[in-house]
């Protein structure tokens, strides 16, 4: 019995179709085309435009993210039309926790937003088949609708073909950053590859690879905030999106002992993804440094640990490294603008661009902080931030760069600023987006020293 004929066994459709498409984004527009033709046959254009978007997106998915044969078969019966699309991957769809506004990772919320019924249906061994019915509308609850498809994340299958890898004080905000940029990046990745007909390695083993670790870190911080454990990640009073975590977490992840390629080619292919944005081949920009190392360290510390190698934890972003680390990785041409209002200000005033790079400060903020103004430019912004505050920092502004959602900006802020020898100096904050002429964001940040509690 397949997934429409649970759906109403009774039913006789009007019009049937059935195609199997291979497996690569050439697939989509092919299932479009079938949507919309039976639709047409039929006179039930009505239903063409929601129903050759939901197909797309779903179709999309099995390419990107299954990579095997794909089977789509369609059902027009008088009220609606149904869509069942399968393929060969038994990985179910699981949650991912974006931002309302990501640019990637909302296909299945989009398609419950669209149909009256949708379901997934586990095939075991042999796959999984996701379907969609789209007709007549009946008044529904959107919220309800897009939660749908927020399956609950539940632990990887633990067998005696599985090595548990000990991620050892992972860093829960700056892993989920970093998946939300790995998988805009890969998704263009893609696509950029039709373009130039070129091979960009293996997406999928990728894929799988970073989906081990998401699943296992999702349920481990969905066991935190059921036990109270879980806290925010940034001190009260801050406007952000970042997901409660505890204070510390070691991960357990259970990895198939075959697994170190999928790895190695998860740091080959996003590899690939970021000499292609820093050139400016694609419009996703490039990894901040720390996002770039967190991803490097998930995998080294598997394929190390599958080889017998003892866990060692994560390191921590307090480094010196990335002060400093912006020309390798980031955009190396500056943003047309202006610095006459930093560098002519009174007050202390710091500019950064869209790489976290410092453009310019006032003299009285390099004062403050007993830098040299020359010293700091050229820096990276979390050369004044806290150890304790760098990787909620980064972790919010790579989602902010991915999704162009601001939650600070235009909000005071109490903070304190990291002075050259170590110093703390609490500081409200005031950060405003400055107009370039390139498209390039500027941020300025106006501080104003809060009084010592001591003085």
């Amino acid at each position: 019995m397949t997934d429409l004929e649970a759906h109403d066994p009774d039913r006789t459709p009007l019009a049937e179709q059935q195609a199997v498409l291979s497996s690569d984004l050439t697939s989509a527009a092919q299932a479009r085309r079938v949507v919309r033709q039976i639709l047409q046959d039929v006179a039930r254009d009505e239903w063409c435009d929601s129903a050759e978007l939901a197909v797309s997106e779903v179709v999309t998915n099995s390419v990107l993210h299954a990579r095997t044969e794909i089977e789509v078969r369609v059902g027009v019966y008088p009220d609606e039309v149904c869509v069942e699309v399968r393929d060969h991957s038994s990985t179910l769809p699981s949650r991912r926790d974006y931002d309302t506004e990501a640019t990637t990772g909302r296909g299945m919320g989009l398609v419950a937003a669209l149909a009256r019924a949708y379901g997934v249906r586990s095939l075991g061994e042999h796959g999984k088949v996701v379907w969609f019915c789209i007709g007549d509308t009946d008044e529904v609850d959107p919220d309800a609708l897009l939660a749908a498809w927020d399956i609950e994340a539940t632990e990887p299958p633990r067998d005696d073909r599985c090595v548990e890898v000990l991620l050892r004080s992972i860093p829960a905000t700056l892993w989920l950053a970093a998946r939300q940029h790995h998988d805009a990046i890969l998704r263009e990745l893609t696509f950029w590859a039709i373009e130039h007909e070129s091979a960009v390695g293996d997406i999928g083993s990728a894929d799988s690879a970073r989906s081990l670790v998401s699943t296992a870190l999702a349920a481990a911080l969905d066991r935190a905030r059921a036990q109270g454990t879980a806290r925010p990640p940034v001190p009260d009073g801050y406007p952000s999106p970042l997901p409660w975590g505890p204070d510390s977490l070691d991960l357990v992840v259970p990895v198939p002992a075959d697994a170190g390629g999928a790895f190695a080619a998860l740091q080959d292919v996003l590899d690939l993804a970021e000499r292609l944005a820093v050139d400016g081949e694609l419009f996703t920009r490039p990894g901040l440094p720390e996002i770039v190392a967190v991803r490097d360290w998930v995998c080294d510390q598997v394929i190390a640990q599958l080889a017998g190698v003892s866990p060692a934890p994560w390191p921590g972003t307090a480094q010196q490294r990335f002060e400093t680390d912006v020309n390798d990785r980031a955009d190396r041409r500056l943003p047309d603008w202006d610095d006459a209002v930093v560098t002519g200000a009174r007050g202390p005033v710091v500019a950064a661009d869209d790489a976290n790079r410092i453009l310019a400060v006032s003299p009285a903020l390099a004062e403050m902080l007993g830098w040299e103004a020359d010293d700091l430019v050229g820096r990276r912004v979390v050369t004044l931030i806290p150890p304790q505050l760098r990787e909620a920092h980064v972790a919010g502004f790579s989602r902010h760069l991915s999704t162009g959602e601001a939650h600070v900006l235009g909000v005071p802020l109490d903070l304190p600023v990291l002075a050259r020898d170590g110093r703390e100096v609490m500081c409200t904050f005031l950060v405003e987006q400055a107009p370039t002429t390139t498209g390039r964001a500027v941020y300025l940040a106006w501080l104003d020293p809060l009084p010592s509690p001591n003085a």
